[in-house]
């Protein structure tokens, strides 16, 4: 069955957060620009997509000696989407007070441009969004059409470590506005692989439980992955609709090496396996529960100011 060409990094993240052995007590420059590059593919739904993030990093004050206070900082910049069915641009704000915790603030436009299925919308949350619907209504009067919208997000993460074993948890609260035609009020978004709401909240959450085992000058991270989707149709057509997902799976990141704050650094790549434990069009009605969720991907980080 073809599907939709499109991914999101949004809700895969990297997990390279907690530092490799080679930079665990490297000191932290007080002023960084940083760019961070992610390409992924992923398979149910299918997808692919190069993003970009790009930003200035200023310490908030010095703690090199202590590891839950040493990694500190506001940053501001921009994070950079494209695939093969649209483009996202978002401005982002980010505070980290102490390694622990991280909080993320953005302002997205988004634009897909009518191919792919994308974007297909309907008058209701209880209407069908499977990819064999979209697939059979690719043409017809509910086919796809060449739209643009916004989307603010607000993403608290924390993480902590303990010995060799990381946990993190980032939560998403987003907030989508979109142009739709003929009146509808859901659409079809597929890094979130729900119905939205045309106007209205979605909430997520990935919680990763990993161990890290230093490998050469790099770190191997194993480890388990349970994710969480649930849009918000408080007063739309068919909002007692259950388009919520949840999964739960294996992931794992590769970090080659880690040499500090260089031009080329932390080359990762990430795998992700999971099956879907709830969703409304993938535990046997359009796709079976046996075909899991997939995602490869390589990321790298670039500083480019001299620490």
């Amino acid at each position: 069955m073809k599907r939709h060409i499109i991914a999101g990094v949004a809700t895969v993240g990297v997990v390279v957060a907690a530092e490799g052995a080679a930079q665990a007590q490297a000191p932290i420059p007080s002023e960084r620009v940083v760019a961070n590059n992610l390409t992924i593919f992923r398979w149910n739904p299918i997808g692919l997509e190069n993003g970009l993030r790009l930003g200035y990093a200023r310490k908030l004050y010095q703690a090199d000696d202590s590891r839950a206070l040493r990694d500190n900082f506001a940053w501001l910049g921009t994070f950079l989407r494209v695939h093969p069915a649209g483009a996202r641009a978002a401005a982002v704000v980010e505070l980290q007070p102490l390694s622990l915790v991280n909080l993320r603030a953005s302002a997205e436009y988004f634009y897909y441009y009518g191919n792919f299925m994308f974007v297909q919308s309907r008058d209701s949350a209880a209407a069908e969004l499977s990819d064999g619907a979209m697939k059979r209504n690719r043409d017809g009067p509910l086919g796809n059409y060449s739209s643009g919208g916004v989307h603010l997000t607000f993403e608290p993460l924390i993480q902590f470590k303990v010995g060799r074993v990381a946990v993190r948890s980032r939560a998403l609260f987003g907030w989508f506005d979109m142009a739709l035609q003929r009146g509808d009020r859901v659409w079809y978004e597929a890094t979130l692989d729900t119905a939205v709401p045309k106007r209205g909240w979605v909430f997520a959450n990935d919680l990763d439980v990993l161990w890290q085992e230093p490998h050469g000058e790099g770190t191997v991270n194993v480890g388990a992955r349970y994710s969480w989707v649930a849009p918000q149709y408080n007063g739309e057509p068919g909002a007692a609709a259950d388009n919520s997902h949840h999964r739960i799976g294996a992931i794992a990141a590769w970090t080659l090496w880690d040499r500090g704050y260089t031009s080329f650094n932390k080359p990762t790549v990430l795998a992700i396996t999971s099956w879907y434990l709830q969703h409304r069009w993938r535990t046997g009605q359009d796709v079976s529960r046996l075909v899991p969720y997939f995602v490869i991907g390589f990321a790298f980080q670039s500083d480019l100011m001299d620490p």
